[in-house]
């Protein structure tokens, strides 16, 4: 049997349900193109993308934009040589790219948090019923510290930030990857019973201001920003999984990267 990309997609889409309004979409490639090999990353950065091509990628499936905006707006982009580069790099290649990302989010649970919990083997923390709230057993002796340290050796992170006092002891904490915005950090936070709130990336005016005003009265609550790309790519895992369950036949791999940042 012919894999094609659209029966891959189909199949993504499957769990949550198809949307009308999605940014969703198949950004290069044909929907009938066949497939032998796909690859799963975060972001299809120039360098992915070429690795894609030199390795026999049929398909990649990313997580975030291909063109630097939520939406793969390419307007403000025409004629910048950064883009067109890469415009060119795409179509030279034949790859078909298909974004990933409102979908996964949507599935029961969140095919990116899931994929974290897995990855950071925190799912005997979860509570089931809010899986993005973790009670570590109390005879670990957890700390901000602690928890940033598991979260360096698990993602492969050389440094994070973090708010409040890193030796704080954390009893209960929570974590939302990527960038779900101060109110959904600070509902979290307000919440007596969270003492840490491990996220991917804050407006830095924001939740960790919020942070730094609460630890100064006295309160428990330390924040950890890990990076919004760490915080998320190893919950594309779920996809891994998924495709290769459901087309044995398929080549799938996952393809990790350094972040676009790092500290000096």
């Amino acid at each position: 049997m012919t894999i094609t990309v659209q029966m891959i997609v189909d199949r993504l889409i499957e769990p949550a349900g198809k949307r009308e309004q999605t940014v969703d979409t198949l950004k290069s490639g044909s929907p009938d193109a066949a497939v032998r090999k796909v690859a799963v990353v975060f972001t299809a950065t120039y360098a992915v993308i070429r690795q894609a091509a030199e390795t026999g990628v049929d398909l990649l499936i990313t997580h975030e934009p291909t063109y630097y905006n939520h939406l793969d707006e390419t307007d403000l982009l025409a004629g910048d040589p950064v883009f067109e580069r890469k415009r060119a790099l795409i179509e030279q290649s034949g790859v078909a790219i298909f974004r990933l990302h409102d979908y996964i989010h949507l599935y029961k649970p969140d095919g990116i948090l899931s994929g974290m919990l897995q990855a950071l083997e925190w799912e005997a923390y979860a509570d089931p019923e809010r899986l993005h709230v973790l009670t570590p057993p109390a005879d670990e002796g957890h700390t901000s510290r602690t928890i940033a340290e598991q979260l360096k050796r698990k993602l492969g992170i050389d440094s994070m930030l973090v708010a409040g006092d890193p030796d704080m002891p954390v009893k209960r904490f929570a974590i939302k990857p990527g960038a779900a915005g101060f109110r959904s950090h600070m509902q979290l936070l307000a919440k007596e019973e969270i003492d840490l709130l491990v996220v991917g990336e804050t407006n830095e005016w924001e939740t960790n201001e919020y942070v730094r005003d609460a630890a100064d009265m006295g309160l428990v609550k330390a924040l950890i920003v890990t990076g919004h790309q760490k915080s998320e790519e190893a919950g594309m895992s779920t996809v891994v999984g998924m495709l290769r369950e459901s087309f044995p036949e398929l080549q799938v791999e996952m393809i990790a990267g350094p972040p676009a940042v790092r500290r000096i």
